[in-house]
C-alpha cells in the first residue's frame, strides 16, 4: 500500500508523547488519509470492523472481543459496531491501573452528531491526519514548519531549487496516499472515484437523512471555486439552486469529513474593526483542481484562481502540522473593514506569526503592507512575519518580516 512507503508525524506524537500516558487514542481525519496504516504500524493486534465476521463479534459480545485482544489494539472503522465505543469505556473505566496505550480507534467522524450518546467523552484523546505533507513525500516525518516559525532567531534557509510551474505540479498532484504518484487521466479516475464515494456514501453516513446527491455535489464545486475566499453561505445557495439552510447543513458536514476546511477570522482586543466572517479552504488542493477540471498549466494561467489556489495548498500544509507541533498552535485569518488583511494568522502562547501567500516569482515590501501593519500594531505579541512566494531565494523586507520560498514549509532551515 502506498503510505507505507512514507513516515508520518504522527507516527512521533502517537510513540512518544499519546500512547505512554493516555489509554485511547481516536484518530480522525478524510477517508483514504492513511489513518488505518499509521495505526496499524503501532499496533499488536488489529480489529478490523469492516470485516464481517470480525464486525459480528464486536457487534454480540464487545467486551469480550476487547479482552482477548492483546497488547495495543487497533479498531479499525469503529463506526460498523459502534457497540464496540461502549466496550471501551468501560475497558478503560475499569482498568485499576488505567494502563496508557491500550486503543487506536480509527473510522468515522459521525461521533460529533452523536454527543448524547458518545462514550468517548473525556476518554478518547482525538488527534487529526490529514492527507501527505509535502515534507511526508519527501520522506521526512520530523520537520514541523509551525515549530521553525515560532523559532527565535533569524531562519536561515537555503534558496529553493523550485520554479513555480514545480508547485503548481505539487499543487494538483493531491495529498491522500493512494493518489500519490498518479498521473493524468489516471489521477482524474481516482478522484472521480473519491468524490463519487464522498457523495453516495460519506456524506449521507453522517446526515441525519440523506441528502440528494446533486446538491452535495453542488455545494462541493461551490467551496472548490470559492477556495481560500471568506465563507459566503448565501452564494453558495445560490450556485448549488438550494436554500441557505441546506448549503449550511452541507457545508457541515463536508467540514465534519475534514475535507472542507473552515479557517475562523482572529479577533484581538487590542485590534479594532475586525470582521468575523471566516474563510473556506478544501483540505486537498488537488481535489480542488480536479473539481475546478484545471491541470497545472490551465491553473497557472488562471489569474482570478491560481492566487487562492497556493494559498489553500499553504493553509491545507500548515493545518496538517498543528497536529503535531510542539506546542498547542491555532490557525486563523484576519481582515478589518477597512481592507487590511493578512492571509494566515498562526497563535501560540499569545505569540503571533503572519503569513502572506504570493503566488508570484518575486516579491516587494509593499506585499508584506499587511504584515508591516500587524506588527505596529501588535508590538512585542508579533514573533515574525513571512511573505510566501514561488520564487527562489530567501530575503529580509523588514525588521523581523522575511521573504521565503513557499518550499520552506517543508525544506528545514540550518538553524532553528
Amino acid at each position: 500500500m502506498a503510505s507505507k512507503l512514507f513516515p508520518r508525524a504522527i507516527d512521533r506524537v502517537l510513540v512518544n508523547e499519546l500512547l505512554p500516558v493516555f489509554p485511547a487514542v481516536l484518530i480522525v481525519g478524510p477517508r483514504g488519509s492513511g489513518k488505518s496504516t499509521a495505526a496499524a504500524r503501532l499496533a499488536d493486534t488489529v480489529l478490523d470492523l469492516s470485516k464481517p465476521g470480525t464486525r459480528l463479534a464486536a457487534s454480540e459480545d464487545p467486551d469480550g472481543i476487547l479482552a482477548a485482544a492483546k497488547g495495543t489494539v487497533l479498531i479499525d472503522e469503529w463506526q460498523e459496531a459502534p457497540e464496540i465505543l461502549g466496550a471501551v469505556k468501560r475497558a478503560v473505566d475499569g482498568d485499576p491501573k488505567n494502563a496508557p496505550g491500550r486503543f487506536l480507534i480509527t473510522g468515522s467522524v459521525r461521533a460529533a452528531h452523536q454527543a448524547a450518546t458518545w462514550p468517548g467523552t473525556g476518554r478518547l484523546i482525538r488527534l487529526r491526519l490529514y492527507g501527505l505533507t509535502q515534507a511526508e513525500l519527501g520522506r521526512d516525518g520530523d520537520y514541523n514548519p509551525v515549530d521553525a516559525l515560532f523559532s527565535k532567531g533569524d531562519l536561515e534557509f537555503e534558496a529553493s531549487s523550485l520554479f513555480r510551474s514545480d508547485y503548481l505540479d505539487r499543487m494538483i498532484a493531491g495529498r491522500f496516499p493512494s493518489v500519490v504518484g498518479l498521473t493524468g487521466r489516471n489521477r482524474s479516475r481516482w478522484f472521480r472515484a473519491y468524490v463519487e464515494q464522498l457523495i453516495e456514501r460519506d456524506v449521507s453516513q453522517l446526515a441525519d437523512h440523506k441528502p440528494r446527491s446533486d446538491l452535495v455535489r453542488s455545494v462541493l464545486n461551490s467551496c472548490a471555486s470559492r477556495t481560500a475566499q471568506e465563507l459566503n453561505k448565501s452564494a453558495t445557495a445560490v450556485d448549488g439552486g438550494m436554500d441557505y439552510r441546506t448549503a449550511e447543513r452541507m457545508i457541515g458536514l463536508l467540514e465534519d469529513l475534514s475535507i472542507v476546511l473552515r479557517v475562523p477570522a482572529w479577533n484581538a482586543k487590542r485590534l479594532k474593526r475586525l470582521t468575523s466572517t471566516p474563510k473556506i479552504h478544501l483540505s486537498d488542493p488537488g481535489m480542488a483542481a480536479y473539481l475546478l477540471n484545471v491541470g497545472a498549466e490551465e491553473l497557472g494561467r488562471a489569474s482570478t484562481l491560481v492566487g487562492p489556489m497556493f494559498e489553500s495548498f499553504v493553509v491545507a500544509e500548515l493545518a496538517a502540522h498543528l497536529e503535531t507541533a510542539a506546542e498547542e498552535t491555532a490557525l486563523f485569518h484576519l481582515r478589518n473593514r477597512n481592507g487590511r488583511e493578512v492571509d494566515v494568522i498562526l497563535e501560540s502562547k499569545g505569540r503571533i506569526v503572519g503569513l502572506e501567500v504570493k503566488s508570484s516569482t518575486s516579491v516587494s515590501r509593499s506585499d508584506a503592507k499587511g504584515l508591516l501593519w500587524l506588527k505596529d500594531e501588535l508590538g512585542d505579541q508579533f514573533h515574525r512575519g513571512v511573505v510566501l512566494y514561488s520564487g527562489a531565494h530567501p530575503f529580509q523586507l523588514d525588521d523581523n518580516i522575511w521573504a521565503l520560498p513557499i518550499s520552506s514549509l517543508w525544506c528545514s532551515p540550518r538553524s532553528l
